[in-house]
């Protein structure tokens, strides 16, 4: 049951590399492009990739602001790098104000945002980006403040993915193939 969410939250929030590829999605987002009447304005990407961007769309109406933002560091596309430092920007004030996280974690932006977005990130996507050290610090407190961050991050992940399969699944949205 999980990995159904799972791919349906990587197929809403990112754009596999298939699909890029294939000459005929190319054709159907851009087809999307429409002028609406009323604001004259263009629509949005989540509307340019149909089923799957009104889901987005849907998430993001319902869902708790900093619960979805944590599902786009999660399960955005790599390459989509800025609106991911949006969702974070977003929701590093959760972070830095939830007291199960180191003091000296909790009062460094730098080092809050390199370890809490290195463990939000799916594992295929951090092992790309290499590990985090800390000089000047003892192994065992190094330990320490990794597994607290590692603890909070899944309670948060967690969260996230709790609302948006309930979501998802009053919406009909979400289907199992038993």
């Amino acid at each position: 049951m999980y990995l159904v969410l799972e791919q349906a939250l990587k197929r809403i929030f990112g754009t596999p590399e298939l699909m890029i590829k294939n000459p005929g999605w190319h054709q159907e987002v851009n087809s999307g492009y429409r002028t609406l009447s009323l604001n004259h304005e263009t629509s949005t990407r989540d509307e340019r990739l149909g089923d799957d961007g009104a889901c987005q769309r849907y998430l993001r109406q319902t869902m708790r602001p900093e619960l979805h933002d944590i599902l786009i560091i999660r399960y955005g596309e790599e390459h989509d790098h800025s609106r991911r430092v949006t969702a974070w920007q977003q929701v590093q004030h959760h972070f830095r104000s939830d007291e199960r996280l180191p003091e000296p974690i909790r009062c460094n932006p730098v080092l809050l945002r390199l370890w809490m977005m290195h463990e939000l990130q799916l594992p295929e996507l951090r092992g790309r980006k290499g590990k985090i050290e800390i000089k000047g610090k003892s192994e065992r407190t190094v330990y320490r403040w990794k597994n607290a961050c590692h603890r909070v991050s899944n309670e948060w992940i967690h969260l996230a993915e709790d609302q948006a399969q309930e979501i998802l699944e009053q919406a009909g949205l979400l289907q199992y193939g038993w």
